[in-house]
Protein backbone atom coordinates (compact mmCIF):
# COMPACT_ATOMS: atom_id res chain seq x y z
CA UNK A 1 0.00 0.00 0.00
CA UNK A 2 1.26 3.48 -0.87
CA UNK A 3 0.93 5.45 2.36
CA UNK A 4 1.63 8.73 0.51
CA UNK A 5 -1.75 8.52 -1.24
CA UNK A 6 -4.72 10.19 0.48
CA UNK A 7 -6.80 7.74 2.47
CA UNK A 8 -10.29 6.89 1.22
CA UNK A 9 -12.85 5.80 3.83
CA UNK A 10 -16.61 5.52 4.24
CA UNK A 11 -18.62 6.15 7.39
CA UNK A 12 -21.53 4.20 8.87
CA UNK A 13 -23.33 6.45 11.35
CA UNK A 14 -24.40 10.08 11.59
CA UNK A 15 -24.20 10.83 15.32
CA UNK A 16 -21.92 13.20 17.23
CA UNK A 17 -18.81 11.00 16.98
CA UNK A 18 -19.36 10.45 13.25
CA UNK A 19 -19.84 14.17 12.68
CA UNK A 20 -16.79 15.21 14.70
CA UNK A 21 -14.41 12.64 13.24
CA UNK A 22 -15.83 12.86 9.72
CA UNK A 23 -15.33 16.61 9.53
CA UNK A 24 -11.87 16.35 11.11
CA UNK A 25 -10.78 13.68 8.62
CA UNK A 26 -12.12 15.69 5.69
CA UNK A 27 -10.20 18.75 6.88
CA UNK A 28 -7.10 16.54 7.31
CA UNK A 29 -7.14 15.44 3.68
CA UNK A 30 -9.00 12.13 4.00
CA UNK A 31 -11.54 11.46 1.26
CA UNK A 32 -14.95 10.43 2.60
CA UNK A 33 -16.37 8.27 -0.18
CA UNK A 34 -19.79 7.17 1.15
CA UNK A 35 -21.94 7.52 4.25
CA UNK A 36 -24.84 5.56 5.69
CA UNK A 37 -27.28 6.31 8.48
CA UNK A 38 -30.49 4.84 9.85
CA UNK A 39 -32.21 8.15 9.18
CA UNK A 40 -32.17 8.93 5.43
CA UNK A 41 -32.64 12.63 6.21
CA UNK A 42 -29.65 12.76 8.57
CA UNK A 43 -27.56 10.71 6.15
CA UNK A 44 -28.32 13.17 3.32
CA UNK A 45 -27.31 16.16 5.46
CA UNK A 46 -24.14 14.40 6.61
CA UNK A 47 -23.23 13.33 3.09
CA UNK A 48 -23.59 16.90 1.83
CA UNK A 49 -21.29 18.19 4.57
CA UNK A 50 -18.60 15.69 3.64
CA UNK A 51 -19.10 15.69 -0.12
CA UNK A 52 -19.85 11.97 0.06
CA UNK A 53 -22.36 9.70 -1.63
CA UNK A 54 -25.20 8.38 0.51
CA UNK A 55 -25.95 4.64 0.42
CA UNK A 56 -29.28 3.18 1.50
CA UNK A 57 -27.97 -0.26 2.49
CA UNK A 58 -24.80 -1.26 4.34
CA UNK A 59 -24.26 -4.06 1.83
CA UNK A 60 -23.96 -1.40 -0.88
CA UNK A 61 -20.78 0.18 0.47
CA UNK A 62 -17.97 0.31 -2.09
CA UNK A 63 -15.03 -2.00 -1.42
CA UNK A 64 -12.62 0.30 -3.28
CA UNK A 65 -11.67 2.11 -0.07
CA UNK A 66 -9.17 1.75 2.75
CA UNK A 67 -11.78 1.11 5.47
CA UNK A 68 -15.29 1.77 6.78
CA UNK A 69 -15.59 3.71 10.04
CA UNK A 70 -18.44 2.14 12.04
CA UNK A 71 -19.38 5.11 14.22
CA UNK A 72 -22.61 3.99 15.88
CA UNK A 73 -23.68 3.22 19.46
CA UNK A 74 -21.73 0.45 21.20
CA UNK A 75 -24.70 -1.92 21.15
CA UNK A 76 -25.11 -1.47 17.38
CA UNK A 77 -21.47 -1.93 16.33
CA UNK A 78 -21.65 -5.70 15.78
CA UNK A 79 -24.89 -5.60 13.79
CA UNK A 80 -23.76 -2.74 11.55
CA UNK A 81 -20.22 -4.06 11.00
CA UNK A 82 -21.38 -7.55 10.14
CA UNK A 83 -23.77 -6.16 7.53
CA UNK A 84 -20.88 -4.66 5.53
CA UNK A 85 -19.32 -6.37 2.49
CA UNK A 86 -17.09 -9.19 3.77
CA UNK A 87 -13.89 -8.01 2.11
CA UNK A 88 -13.89 -4.40 3.34
CA UNK A 89 -11.82 -3.41 6.37
CA UNK A 90 -13.76 -1.88 9.21
CA UNK A 91 -13.05 -0.13 12.52
CA UNK A 92 -15.03 1.35 15.41
CA UNK A 93 -14.33 4.20 17.83
CA UNK A 94 -15.53 2.63 21.08
CA UNK A 95 -13.39 2.48 24.18
CA UNK A 96 -15.05 -0.55 25.72
CA UNK A 97 -16.16 -2.69 22.75
CA UNK A 98 -13.97 -5.61 21.70
CA UNK A 99 -12.50 -5.38 18.21
CA UNK A 100 -13.50 -8.94 17.32
CA UNK A 101 -17.27 -8.25 17.43
CA UNK A 102 -16.95 -6.64 14.01
CA UNK A 103 -15.99 -9.70 11.97
CA UNK A 104 -13.72 -9.41 8.93
CA UNK A 105 -10.48 -7.43 9.11
CA UNK A 106 -11.26 -5.16 12.01
CA UNK A 107 -9.67 -2.35 13.96
CA UNK A 108 -10.25 0.39 16.51
CA UNK A 109 -9.57 4.12 16.48
CA UNK A 110 -10.74 5.43 19.86
CA UNK A 111 -10.31 9.14 20.67
CA UNK A 112 -10.00 9.89 24.38
CA UNK A 113 -12.32 12.86 24.12
CA UNK A 114 -15.95 13.63 24.84
CA UNK A 115 -18.04 14.72 21.88
CA UNK A 116 -21.10 16.87 22.52
CA UNK A 117 -22.91 19.60 20.61
CA UNK A 118 -20.37 22.19 21.76
CA UNK A 119 -17.27 20.16 20.85
CA UNK A 120 -18.18 18.82 17.39
CA UNK A 121 -15.86 21.24 15.58
CA UNK A 122 -13.04 21.34 18.11
CA UNK A 123 -9.45 20.79 16.99
CA UNK A 124 -8.26 17.22 17.69
CA UNK A 125 -4.56 18.12 17.78
CA UNK A 126 -2.75 16.15 20.52
CA UNK A 127 -5.86 14.16 21.45
CA UNK A 128 -4.75 10.59 22.35
CA UNK A 129 -6.24 7.86 20.13
CA UNK A 130 -6.13 4.22 21.21
CA UNK A 131 -5.49 2.07 18.13
CA UNK A 132 -5.82 -1.68 17.59
CA UNK A 133 -5.74 -3.56 14.29
CA UNK A 134 -5.83 -7.09 12.91
CA UNK A 135 -2.54 -6.63 11.03
CA UNK A 136 0.49 -4.34 10.89
CA UNK A 137 -0.55 -3.13 7.45
CA UNK A 138 -4.00 -2.18 8.70
CA UNK A 139 -2.49 -0.60 11.82
CA UNK A 140 -0.46 1.71 9.54
CA UNK A 141 -3.69 2.87 7.88
CA UNK A 142 -5.32 3.62 11.24
CA UNK A 143 -2.23 5.42 12.53
CA UNK A 144 -2.33 7.58 9.39
CA UNK A 145 -6.00 8.40 10.06
CA UNK A 146 -5.05 9.60 13.54
CA UNK A 147 -2.08 11.57 12.18
CA UNK A 148 -4.33 13.31 9.63
CA UNK A 149 -6.20 15.11 12.43
CA UNK A 150 -3.09 15.82 14.51
CA UNK A 151 -3.88 13.16 17.12
CA UNK A 152 -1.44 10.98 19.07
CA UNK A 153 -1.93 7.28 18.34
CA UNK A 154 -0.91 4.60 20.83
CA UNK A 155 -1.29 0.82 20.94
CA UNK A 156 -4.46 -0.13 22.84
CA UNK A 157 -5.47 -3.81 22.87
CA UNK A 158 -9.08 -4.45 23.88
CA UNK A 159 -8.47 -5.23 27.57
CA UNK A 160 -6.14 -2.26 28.04
CA UNK A 161 -8.52 0.03 26.17
CA UNK A 162 -11.45 -1.04 28.35
CA UNK A 163 -9.52 -0.10 31.49
CA UNK A 164 -8.60 3.27 30.00
CA UNK A 165 -12.27 3.76 29.18
CA UNK A 166 -13.15 3.00 32.80
CA UNK A 167 -10.67 5.67 33.91
CA UNK A 168 -12.24 8.06 31.39
CA UNK A 169 -15.68 7.52 32.94
CA UNK A 170 -14.34 8.64 36.33
CA UNK A 171 -12.38 11.51 34.77
CA UNK A 172 -15.15 13.02 32.70
CA UNK A 173 -18.59 11.48 33.20
CA UNK A 174 -18.51 11.26 36.99
CA UNK A 175 -16.59 14.52 37.50
CA UNK A 176 -18.97 16.33 35.15
CA UNK A 177 -21.95 14.92 37.07
CA UNK A 178 -20.50 16.33 40.30
CA UNK A 179 -20.08 19.72 38.62
CA UNK A 180 -23.70 19.55 37.44
CA UNK A 181 -24.87 18.84 41.01
CA UNK A 182 -22.78 21.77 42.25
CA UNK A 183 -24.40 24.05 39.68
CA UNK A 184 -27.85 22.79 40.72
CA UNK A 185 -27.17 23.77 44.34
CA UNK A 186 -26.02 27.24 43.27
CA UNK A 187 -28.94 27.68 40.88
CA UNK A 188 -31.56 26.72 43.49
CA UNK A 189 -30.03 29.36 45.76
CA UNK A 190 -30.24 31.97 42.98
CA UNK A 191 -26.46 32.21 42.65
CA UNK A 192 -24.32 32.34 39.47
CA UNK A 193 -23.50 28.80 38.33
CA UNK A 194 -19.94 29.78 37.34
CA UNK A 195 -18.84 30.54 40.92
CA UNK A 196 -16.89 27.27 40.98
CA UNK A 197 -14.68 28.21 38.02
CA UNK A 198 -11.47 28.71 40.10
CA UNK A 199 -12.02 25.36 41.85
CA UNK A 200 -12.69 23.62 38.54
CA UNK A 201 -9.47 25.07 37.16
CA UNK A 202 -7.62 23.66 40.18
CA UNK A 203 -8.98 20.21 39.26
CA UNK A 204 -7.26 20.55 35.88
CA UNK A 205 -3.88 21.00 37.58
CA UNK A 206 -4.16 17.49 38.98
CA UNK A 207 -5.34 16.11 35.65
CA UNK A 208 -2.38 17.66 33.85
CA UNK A 209 0.24 16.63 36.42
CA UNK A 210 -1.24 13.20 37.17
CA UNK A 211 -1.12 13.68 40.95
CA UNK A 212 -4.76 14.40 41.81
CA UNK A 213 -4.63 12.10 44.84
CA UNK A 214 -2.02 14.28 46.57
CA UNK A 215 -4.02 17.44 45.82
CA UNK A 216 -7.15 16.25 47.68
CA UNK A 217 -8.50 18.76 50.20
CA UNK A 218 -11.75 19.27 52.10
CA UNK A 219 -13.75 18.41 55.19
CA UNK A 220 -13.88 14.66 54.44
CA UNK A 221 -10.09 14.46 54.25
CA UNK A 222 -9.78 16.42 57.52
CA UNK A 223 -12.53 14.32 59.16
CA UNK A 224 -14.30 17.56 60.07
CA UNK A 225 -17.56 16.00 61.24
CA UNK A 226 -19.12 19.30 62.32
CA UNK A 227 -18.86 20.75 58.83
CA UNK A 228 -20.11 17.54 57.23
CA UNK A 229 -23.18 17.48 59.50
CA UNK A 230 -23.86 21.12 58.57
CA UNK A 231 -23.68 20.20 54.86
CA UNK A 232 -26.12 17.34 55.35
CA UNK A 233 -28.55 19.68 57.10
CA UNK A 234 -28.30 22.12 54.19
CA UNK A 235 -28.97 19.37 51.68
CA UNK A 236 -32.44 18.90 53.19
CA UNK A 237 -33.45 22.18 51.52
CA UNK A 238 -32.95 20.88 47.98
CA UNK A 239 -35.45 19.17 45.71
CA UNK A 240 -33.51 15.89 45.44
CA UNK A 241 -32.17 16.01 49.00
CA UNK A 242 -32.34 12.24 49.62
CA UNK A 243 -30.18 11.33 46.61
CA UNK A 244 -27.77 14.22 47.24
CA UNK A 245 -27.36 13.24 50.89
CA UNK A 246 -26.64 9.59 50.07
CA UNK A 247 -24.15 10.65 47.40
CA UNK A 248 -22.46 13.15 49.74
CA UNK A 249 -22.07 10.54 52.49
CA UNK A 250 -20.75 7.87 50.11
CA UNK A 251 -18.14 10.09 48.47
CA UNK A 252 -17.05 11.61 51.79
CA UNK A 253 -16.53 8.16 53.29
CA UNK A 254 -14.63 7.01 50.22
CA UNK A 255 -12.29 10.04 50.41
CA UNK A 256 -11.69 9.44 54.12
CA UNK A 257 -10.99 5.72 53.67
CA UNK A 258 -8.74 6.26 50.64
CA UNK A 259 -6.50 8.65 52.53
CA UNK A 260 -6.14 6.60 55.71
CA UNK A 261 -2.51 5.88 56.55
Amino acid sequence: MNMSKPLRISIAGTGKVAQALGQAWLKGGVEIVEVWGRSPENAQKFGQKLGALVVKDLESFSTDIDAVAVLVSDDSISIVANSLPNDVKRFHASGVTDRNVMGGESGVVWPIKSFNLESLNEDLTDVPFGVEAASKEYEAILYKLVSSVGGRAFDAPSKTRAKIHLAAVFTHNFANHCLALSQQILDEEGLPTDLMKPLAEDLMKGAQSGNSFSLQTGVALRKDMGSQKKHIELLKEFSNQKELTEFYKFVSKHIEDSHEL
